[in-house]
């Protein structure tokens, strides 16, 4: 059974959650395309952490009627756009917003979640999106965002696009991506006159410049010693930081300590009005495309475990529905349940429980499907094996969710009941009564 207990039960909760949603900013993206120069096995990387206001539940859904098959995030229910995807070819695309792109102009044509869509259904290769954009150029879009793309034969590119225009930012060459990856949030350099990697200083009161520069600063810190995919699993996508850049104490980033008794999100990565998140593991040149993973976080990631999935054209279950993947469900009660009143905040009462019991599956997962991951490369694949594997880690993660969720039920009974209220004296009987 799906936990959307609390929305049958408060039809009028939700009514007002709905209004407040539709007020929050929408446009909240952070993305960043790595290239497997810099990685720790030299396979690339790309991440999203879907932010909207407009599309609360989350669904991985197969795409087909194209050229290639695909599994990709998107809004429960709906199919004619995606927010992020993989294909059997082993391209995989994400975006984030970028309204400075827009032009005066009237624009017509696919917009950001459509042209998705067509690239996982037409493109294998980064060259193939860069001609898709100049086609449709010529024809027309509707688009503004910065896309992330990689391939299977190691191409790690970005493309801040607007309707008539793109450029693209190659994260294997040294002089554009000296660190080997490019980051953006919801600005680009383009429409801003910047070059491809900006400074504090330049992006002084520039929307979303510190979640850019929070991004930078964490995938600094992992080039140190080369990227790997659990630290943009569990670092970029979970981080909860101050607006000076600084991470609380006792979140993933932060120093060791106890977490405050709550933590505003407005400044961070990690924020309420994320939705869902996903780390595409790509390939070696040489390897089967259908290895390329998309470890995909339904609901808020705080308050969800990465799942692998593949582009086999094939969902599991637990990740799958039209009103809602069922661990992004779980999710998204989860993190209900901690809002502060202005809901641009979370409060902190159990998290640090709740992440050492999320964190120690998702780490199994993550091992699991890693070594697997090598013994195909190597030995070749069967596409039921992968079926299996896929399977079974969804299947992890959702009975891992589903406990959190009773433990959640189960603590807060155990919470002391409020005195009932005080009533004054009853008015005394009138003699003439």
């Amino acid at each position: 059974m799906k936990p959307q207990f609390l929305r049958k039960a408060y039809p009028s909760m939700w009514l007002l959650f709905a209004v407040a949603l539709l007020a929050a900013d929408a446009k909240a993206c952070t993305t960043a395309v790595i290239s497997g120069k810099v990685t720790a096995d030299g396979r690339p990387l790309l991440w999203k952490n879907r932010d909207t206001s407009t599309g609360l539940h989350n669904e991985v859904a197969v795409i087909t009627g194209g050229k290639y098959k695909a599994v990709a995030v998107v809004n429960a229910g709906q199919r004619s756009t995606v927010w992020m995807g993989v294909n059997e070819a082993g391209f995989c695309i994400e975006n984030s917003l970028s309204r400075d792109l827009a032009i005066k102009e009237d624009t017509s044509g696919p917009g950001n979640g459509s042209l998705m869509r067509m690239a996982l259904q037409t493109c294998a290769t980064v060259d193939d999106f860069r001609r898709l954009l100049e086609e449709t150029n010529v024809s027309g879009r509707s688009t503004i965002a910065n896309f992330g793309v990689i391939d299977a034969h190691g191409g790690a590119v970005l493309f801040e696009t607007g309707p008539k225009t793109y450029k693209l930012f190659d994260a294997n060459d040294p002089v554009v991506a000296p660190d080997g990856y490019v980051v953006r949030s919801n600005f680009s350099t383009t429409a801003q006159q910047l070059e491809a990697n900006p400074t504090r200083k330049e992006l002084d009161k520039i929307y979303s410049a510190e979640r850019y520069l929070r991004a930078r600063d964490i995938l600094d810190l992992c080039a140190s010693d080369k990227i790997d995919l659990q630290e943009v699993v569990r670092q970029c996508c979970r981080d909860m930081s101050d607006d000076s850049g600084k991470a609380y104490a006792g979140t993933i980033n932060g120093p060791a300590g106890e977490l405050p008794e709550s933590i505003a999100t407005t400044s961070t990565i990690s924020r309420t009005t994320t939705v869902s998140a996903v780390v595409f593991h790509g390939v070696k040149r040489g390897e089967n495309p259908k290895l390329t993973t998309m470890w995909t976080m339904l609901g808020d990631p705080k308050f969800s475990i990465a799942v692998p999935v593949f582009p086999i054209g094939h969902v599991a279950d637990p990740l799958e529905d039209e009103k809602g993947g069922e661990i992004g469900e779980i999710a998204i009660s989860l993190r209900d349940w901690r809002l502060t009143p202005d809901r641009d905040g979370v409060f902190t009462s159990g998290l640090a429980g709740m992440w050492k019991d999320m964190w120690s599956t998702e780490d199994h997962l993550i091992s699991v499907t890693l070594e697997a991951k090598e013994r195909w490369a190597k030995e070749g694949i069967k596409v039921g094996d992968v079926k299996v594997l896929q399977t079974k880690a969804a299947e992890h993660a959702m009975k891992a969710m589903q406990q959190e969720l009773i433990d959640e039920k189960n603590a807060a009974l155990q919470l002391t009941a409020p005195a009932p209220p005080e009533f004054g004296t009853p008015l005394a009987t009138s003699a003439a009564n």
